[in-house]
């Protein structure tokens, strides 16, 4: 098979709007507060897991 003759280009990334809790463990802890600041203002989303909504029952508001 012949090699491409051109480079393929792709879209920039846009801004990580959705953030999962496993995701935020992995981040620096100035990254972290930055990133859950904005979370709590709604800039940022949460997503939860099935784990998530299942333990909700244990641990109600």
């Amino acid at each position: 098979m012949p090699k491409r003759k051109e480079n393929q280009e792709f879209a920039s990334l846009g801004e990580k709007d959705c953030w999962h809790s496993y995701g935020l463990q992995m981040l620096t802890p100035a990254k972290f507060s930055l990133v859950v600041g904005k979370i709590l203002r709604g800039r940022y989303v949460l997503i939860s897991s099935k784990l998530d909504r299942r333990m909700e029952h244990l641990f109600p508001n």
